[in-house]
């Protein structure tokens, strides 16, 4: 009979002090997890740098989706770099839009932040040659806000630049801040088979102004041969590395000497057509300055100039035979 009474104090005492803990918060330690248990924890958690939460946009109201994405590198740095450009860069006429959205028929529909600035966007992969100061490059990306999908070039060593140009070093930091590529001493006309370009593919290729030089003791026509001769073989090296649907841009002066160098029928023999060629004004790119290739910061006058667009043939597309007189 004792021991029966010294078992029923013993469970209401526990009972007790169990209500206590309760009452004061102060809860048992969960029981410790075993090696098994925590092998299968681990493997069924996923690393938070390497997935984030999709955010989608039903009617008005926002959802989350708790399944994780991988990080895509140009969203994480345009989220990054947010709040980089400033309202006049943003509202420059020539942006055509701070952000697209892709719609499909009946599907949500999915923010993906694309930014334009005249004939360019920021989801292309653009190689960038013959830049003088990088101004057009830095143009391009402060628009973007981001330029991890840009390379830009220069023939000129980075010793040239910093001698000749104020401001080549100031753009320069700016595209490598937003992610550029930045590649000094690249040649137009062998790029394309010389390490790291002889595997890079891009949907734009872009030159603006290229020029041979000027050869005061040269006549005319020989100085003429001289630039064709540049602009066919960056034609010949440029469409190697565009894809089937890439576009290679030539910005060029459309007048007197400059435009009896028959652009299109250069492109012509490299097998590459003439898509469309649209006046150019320098307004439409904000911080870009025209300097002249031996260096000096005088802009050289770019009126009239266009942008030659040219792409690959298609199958069906046979060449013009006026051009090929």
């Amino acid at each position: 009979m004792g021991q029966l009474l010294s078992t029923i104090f013993s469970w209401w005492r526990d009972a007790i002090d169990d209500k206590k803990k309760l009452t004061t918060g102060k809860l048992p330690l969960p029981s410790p997890i075993t090696n098994s248990q925590q092998s299968l924890s681990s493997r069924s958690n996923f690393k938070s740098d390497d997935a984030k939460l999709k955010i989608k946009v039903v009617g008005n109201e926002k959802k989350v989706s708790a399944r994780p994405q991988p990080y895509n590198r140009v969203e994480e740095t345009e989220e990054r770099t947010s709040g980089v450009v400033g309202r006049n860069w943003r509202d420059c006429r020539s942006c055509e839009g701070e952000e697209d959205q892709e719609e499909g028929k009946g599907k949500e529909k999915i923010i993906i932040g694309v930014r334009r600035i005249k004939h360019y966007r920021s989801d292309y992969k653009i190689l960038l040659v013959g830049e003088g100061d990088f101004s057009f490059s830095a143009s391009l990306a402060l628009a973007f806000a981001s330029a991890t999908n840009m390379t830009a070039t220069s023939l000129d060593s980075i010793e040239f630049l910093r001698t000749n140009y104020s401001r080549a070093l100031s753009n320069i930091k700016t595209l490598q801040n937003l992610g550029a590529l930045v590649i000094h001493k690249v040649d137009a006309t062998e790029m394309a088979n010389v390490f790291p370009f002889k595997h890079m593919v891009f949907d734009r290729v872009i030159y603006n102004f290229p020029l041979a030089g000027f050869y005061r003791d040269e006549h005319r026509e020989d100085q003429i041969c001289l630039n064709q001769r540049l602009i066919q073989l960056f034609l010949e090296n440029a469409k190697k590395m565009i894809h089937k649907d890439g576009e290679i841009h030539i910005t060029h002066k459309s007048n007197g000497f400059f435009k009896e160098w028959k652009l299109e029928l250069l492109a012509s023999r490299n097998r590459l057509v003439l898509i469309e060629e649209v006046a150019f004004h320098l307004s439409d790119y904000p911080g870009y300055s025209t300097k002249y290739g031996f260096g000096g910061d005088k802009n050289f006058n770019c009126v009239p100039s266009k942008t030659y667009k040219f792409g690959h043939r298609k199958p069906t597309e046979k060449a013009n035979n006026r051009l090929m007189k």
